[in-house]
């Protein structure tokens, strides 16, 4: 199972780490990354990635996706749903013809997001984008695989008959490798603890597979763990939380600026990303307390150790070796696990069980919110469970 990094804003952090040998390949960012710095970036790492066109919100205009050929802003201004009919055949032009310039691994077909999913939504985006894209494809002979992006909501994983006819619709689409998915919930927990949201996100990967299709998730935090059970072909792993969650507000130029969250170091050992407050905490109240984070290039700055043991570390949300070694101790996580479908469950499993050892333990000492705790991992473990009684 490939990891790619879901790019964004300081990208820099994602390509430093890549060229560390952390990730499989990028998923670019038209409104984070200019059109000529993705083409400039090296063959190797373009060659391995492939590219979100973003057109989740047609009309909006940043500084950086206006610099690539398809934003549809560039064939009309003011572009919007009602234009797709007349000009589908040309964005789709555009936009592969893109692709194969910058020489990416996949062709990827977007879609536009909806708030409300209306009436014959499915079949308009079938017209607009995968009809014209499929159409460019046989016409030109392009050998690239395909795939099809699918924002899937809440309500498409909570409610049955909707899952179901995503489901029929996904797997009727023929002359693709298979979906780019990426997973909108309404959450507001740092971690998802919803026990039939995530077995049903499990069902769901696992008919896709069966179908013999690919399966790329976007837009993952640690549950990417979890999905990783039904053997999808790559998860993600991005910097800013706004990247390990969707959110269709990143991509809004009217939304109000974000409130500056509290720095927070994920730890595999923990499965959960802990506010630097608790760490701060333990570090006075829990014997060997650096033990429960991984060691990586970046832990000797952050804990003040070795070299840097009277240089105390700036805990910023900002600070770039949070992140760099989030995306150093997630990748080696994923990488340890068993390409054999019920050894990775297992594997998983005890993973869980030694995170929940360790929160006993801290917990003796330094009581957590729920935002840093293990709250998340029973529910983790029963859906581990259920999922496994059903293969």
């Amino acid at each position: 199972m490939k990891v790619y990094h879901q790019m964004g804003f300081r990208d820099k952090w994602n390509i430093d780490s890549f060229n560390n040998g952390i990730g499989d390949g990028m998923i670019f960012s038209p409104v984070n990354m200019d059109s000529d710095k993705l083409l400039a970036l090296p063959q190797k790492m373009r060659e391995v990635s492939f590219l979100d066109p973003q057109f989740y919100l047609l009309n909006t205009e940043k500084s950086s996706n206006i610099t690539y050929p398809f934003f549809p802003g560039n064939i009309k201004s003011d572009f919007s749903t009602a234009d797709l009919d007349d000009n589908n055949e040309k964005l789709a032009e555009l936009c592969i013809n893109y692709q194969l310039e910058a020489d990416l691994e996949y062709i990827i077909i977007p879609i536009r997001y909806v708030d409300a999913i209306p009436t014959y939504y499915l079949e308009r985006m079938k017209e607009n984008f995968i009809n014209p894209f499929l159409e460019f494809k046989e016409k030109n002979g392009v050998n690239k695989k395909f795939l099809q992006t699918v924002v899937v909501k809440h309500i498409m994983i909570e409610d049955e008959d909707k899952r179901n006819e995503l489901l029929n619709w996904m797997t009727g689409i023929s002359e693709i490798a298979g979906f780019y998915l990426i997973f909108e919930n309404n959450f507001t927990s740092k971690q998802i603890k919803n026990f039939e949201y995530l077995r049903n996100v499990l069902s769901f990967i696992d008919i896709l597979k069966r179908n013999e299709l690919e399966v790329h998730i976007g837009y993952c935090n640690t549950e990417g763990l979890i999905y990783s059970a039904a053997m999808p072909d790559s998860i993600t792993m991005g910097s800013y939380e706004n990247l390990r969650m969707f959110k269709i507000s990143r991509f809004d130029i009217t939304g109000g600026k974000a409130h500056a969250p509290n720095a927070r170091l994920y730890s595999s050992k923990l499965l959960q990303w802990m506010d630097y407050n608790y760490i701060e905490s333990m570090k006075s109240l829990v014997a060997d307390y650096t033990s429960y984070f991984d060691d990586t290039h970046y832990k000797p700055l952050m804990f003040s150790l070795g070299e840097f043991k009277y240089k105390p570390f700036n805990w910023h949300f900002s600070k770039s070796e949070i992140y760099k070694h989030y995306f150093e101790v997630f990748y080696r996580q994923i990488k340890s696990l068993s390409d054999n479908q019920i050894d990775r469950i297992e594997q998983l499993k005890e993973m869980i069980t030694l995170a929940m050892s360790n929160y006993k333990t801290i917990e003796e000492s330094v009581l957590l919110d729920g935002d840093s705790d293990g709250s998340h991992l029973p529910i983790w473990y029963n859906v581990l469970n259920s999922f496994k009684k059903s293969i």
